[in-house]
């Protein structure tokens, strides 16, 4: 009898977690394929600035060569970025989702783009003052070509750093609902982990 017990309570353990492990893998997998067309969309950019800009240096303005000249370099490195940041996000592990690595996973997506949004706005900020400090130095055209090119390039990841974090926060409201039907009880010698349905 206390077999047949521990064998059905066995069963409706496993009937209870199992819909939840399906929604977790589901939530993961949408939330990689969002870090995955994001890194898509970088790369785009990065490959356009590459290929415009490496046309765009042979012109005899200066200030114009020099801008060009930063958005090949910025768009080399937003492309390694971008390139790695696709690997590392097809690398994550998801087989096995918890709620503990969900949540984990899902607070360091936006918070990454949360801290980044903050650095674009310093890269805005460093490009506008080379704008501004150009004409004292002694190569006025290249620290306003490259300002320029760097408020461009800051401007550009603003919003697209912007727009990845509200779709990593909308994303993760969908775990408003599953985190609320979890309680943790406590009482003398036991500790139990609810999930209502």
């Amino acid at each position: 009898m206390l077999k047949s017990m521990f064998l059905i309570s066995l069963v409706c353990v496993s009937l209870t977690v199992y819909p939840q492990q399906v929604d977790l893998l589901k939530f993961e997998k949408e939330r990689v394929g969002y870090s995955k067309n994001a890194m898509k969309v970088l790369a785009g950019w990065s490959a356009a600035n590459i290929i415009a800009s490496g046309i765009a240096t042979n012109t005899s303005n200066t200030e114009m060569r020099y801008f060009h000249q930063m958005n090949v370099m910025w768009g080399g490195i937003n492309l390694a970025i971008a390139g790695l940041g696709y690997w590392g996000a097809g690398r994550e592990k998801i087989d096995n989702p918890t709620i503990a690595s969900v949540l984990k996973h899902q607070n360091k997506s936006e918070k990454t783009f949360l801290i980044n949004t903050g650095l674009d706005v310093l890269y805005i900020g460093g490009g506008l003052a080379m704008n501004k400090l150009s004409d004292n130095q002694k190569n006025p055209a290249k620290f306003k070509g490259y300002g320029n090119s760097i408020m461009l390039q800051g401007g550009f990841l603003l919003v697209f750093d912007a727009i990845n974090y509200a779709i990593h926060r909308k994303h993760g409201k969908k775990l408003n609902g599953l985190v609320d039907k979890i309680t943790l009880n406590a009482g003398p010698g036991s500790v139990s982990l609810v999930y209502a349905f």
